[in-house]
């Protein structure tokens, strides 16, 4: 009795988990003219209201500046996020971090030269 109870819901959960994916990429290209960083986060789906990136956050130097909640995802493909990070000195570390709401996160780093 175990076994197929153990069975049904092996039948029921991995559905689940093969459909959810996290981001595959989090790309940070940051313009020291315009100081703005865009974020593009690589993360195909099937469906952009059901599956997407719920959440951005953007760390400078380790100090979180920013957590952006997301409803959908702009396109089937990817989701791309603009900001204007002003006096952005050379050093200076970047990480966004992007979270799936279905499964996972993926983390960009950028050190601006």
């Amino acid at each position: 009795m175990k076994r197929i109870l153990l069975a049904l819901i092996l039948l029921a959960v991995v559905p689940v988990v093969m459909n959810a994916n996290p981001a595959r990429k989090v790309t940070l290209k940051y313009d020291n003219e315009t100081e703005k960083l865009t974020i593009t986060i690589l993360h195909p789906v099937r469906d952009t209201v059901k599956h997407y990136i719920s959440e951005i956050a953007i760390l400078v130097n380790d100090k979180e500046i920013e957590k952006k909640e997301l409803t959908s995802q702009s396109s089937a493909d990817t989701e791309v996020y603009e900001i204007i990070l002003p006096d952005l000195k050379k050093g200076t570390k970047i990480e966004v971090q992007a979270k799936c709401n279905q499964f996972g996160r993926k983390t960009g780093k950028l050190t601006i030269k």
